[in-house]
This record gives structure tokens, C-alpha cells and sequence, in this order.
């Protein structure tokens, strides 16, 4: 069994820059969920800047939506966000359900938005809600789409829920809140996906904190560049077979790798006059 990775959730009440979240790191977080929506029009206005710098700090970012129990309409305002910010289909969405205006048995709703997101491609979705939700039935975990799920239980020695994905165990952890993820369905560190390779010419932007370069297509320590690219940063480069992979060709500059875990591509590269 693999050891419980330790996260932090915030929001617009939380800081934003990179040195906040390079000090979680530094006592002991291991990942981030950002607070992205509300209901239909509300968007943290923080989120940019704290998507940005948990990738940089931490390699990855989840993301949750809070709940007002408007399944279609929220869900559609929760993706449509996500895809502005430039979170693929890897990312863990979260739906976080504890509004107190919620039906008493808000699982039906909770589906239908879970299922949008799921009929999307967006398929590492999570729900939350305190131990008391689930155990009295305000949410049922045997009847939801996806059965994966984030227990609140603070001063208690564990989640209080049985086989929960996750637990947020703290309100106040450093001043935030905080969790253990137990199989990494909320970090999104669960995939065991074999890695696949980009063939297309164009735009392309770094997932990992730092994508190496090389001088040739044989990654090897003798051929790795002195230079870097950093999370986020964009290069136009062209998918140069190299047996039954590819890699990224930079024109002038080197090799890179065409991982889908590593970069992400943007947009085909613009043909040229003639």
C-alpha cells in the first residue's frame, strides 16, 4: 500500500504566490486543490495565479467546484473554466458539496453533475462532503456515478467513512486547510496509463516543473543541454519519429521529449506562405 500523500485545498481566503506555496512544500505538502468555481458566476479570482504556482511548485493542480445543486448549469460553468485555465482530461475535478440550502438528499443532482463531466472526457472526478453527509445519507456514496470520494473529519483519528479516497483531517494546518490522499485519486498521481507520444506540428506547453533538452534524439546525460523549459513555458516544435515514439524537434535549439504527461499541445502550427 502506497504512503498517504499530504495536500492543501485553498481558496480566495488563501494566499496565491510562488512562495506560498513553495513554503507548504517545504512542511511537507505534496499537492494542491484550488477552489475554481461557484454556483454559476462566481470564479476565484485567485485561481489563475494559484493553478499557475502549483504546478510550478508541486507538478500537478486538482481543482473543485462548489455546489449549490444546479447540476447541468454548474457543471457546464465548472468545465467551461477548467478548459479556460488549460486543465486537460487528466485533471482531478472535485465537486465539494456541504452548501446548507442543499435538498436533504442531494446524490441526484450530484450524479447528473458528475455525469456531464464524465461524458465530457473528464473522468477523475471526486465528490466531498463531511463524514456526517455521507453516514446519514445527505449524500450516498453507493449511488453516486463515480464512487470516489474526499471525507471531511476534523479532531478525529480517521475520515469516519470506510474506504474514503481521501481525508481532510485539519481546518487549520498551517492555516490552511488540509488532507491525506490515500491512492492518489485526489493528487492525481492513480494513473498507471501508459505514456503516449504527440505527432502533430505546433504549439506546445510544459506540464512538469522543468522539461530537459537535448542535442539529439538519444536521451542520454552525454547529449542533455545546459538549457532548460520551466512549467508553462511555450515552444513551437515539430514530432520527429525516433522508433516507435517521436520527439519534439525545436528548430535551432534541440530535442525535447512528445510525452502527453510532459507537454501539452496548444494549437497546429500555421502553414506557411508560399
Amino acid at each position: 500500500m502506497q504512503m498517504p500523500k499530504l495536500g492543501i485545498d485553498v481558496s480566495s481566503y488563501q494566499g496565491s504566490s510562488l512562495s506560498y506555496f513553495q513554503n507548504f512544500k517545504k512542511l511537507g505538502a505534496d499537492f494542491a486543490v484550488v477552489k475554481l468555481t461557484e454556483g454559476t458566476n462566481y470564479v476565484n479570482p485567485k485561481a489563475s495565479a494559484q493553478v499557475t504556482n502549483s504546478l510550478k511548485v508541486f507538478g500537478s493542480v486538482s481543482v473543485y467546484h462548489f455546489f449549490q445543486g444546479y447540476g447541468i448549469a454548474e457543471a457546464k460553468y465548472f468545465l467551461a473554466w477548467v478548459k479556460k485555465f488549460g486543465l486537460d482530461k487528466s485533471t482531478v475535478l472535485v465537486i465539494d458539496v456541504e452548501a446548507p440550502g442543499l435538498p436533504y438528499n442531494t446524490t441526484p443532482q450530484v450524479n447528473t453533475f458528475l455525469r456531464y463531466l464524465i461524458n465530457a472526457g473528464y473522468r477523475n472526478v471526486v465528490t466531498y462532503g463531511s463524514s456526517s453527509w455521507f453516514n446519514s445519507g445527505r449524500i450516498q456514496r453507493n449511488a453516486l456515478v463515480d464512487k470516489h470520494i474526499w471525507v471531511a473529519s476534523y479532531r478525529a483519528s480517521q475520515p469516519g467513512v470506510a474506504n474514503a479516497n481521501a481525508w481532510q483531517f485539519s481546518d487549520n494546518w498551517h492555516g490552511v486547510d488540509a488532507s491525506y490522499d490515500f491512492d492518489g485519486s485526489l493528487s492525481g498521481s492513480k494513473t498507471t496509463e501508459k505514456p503516449s507520444y504527440y505527432v502533430t506540428p505546433g504549439l506546445y506547453q510544459v506540464r512538469m516543473k522543468w522539461l530537459p533538452m537535448y542535442n539529439s534524439m538519444e536521451f542520454k546525460k552525454a547529449n542533455k543541454r545546459a538549457d532548460r523549459y520551466g512549467t508553462g513555458s511555450r515552444f513551437w516544435a515539430t514530432p520527429v519519429k525516433h522508433g516507435k515514439i517521436t520527439r519534439l524537434y525545436i528548430n535551432g535549439q534541440g530535442y525535447v521529449s512528445s510525452n502527453k504527461w510532459y507537454v501539452k499541445f496548444l494549437k497546429k502550427s500555421k502553414p506557411k506562405a508560399k
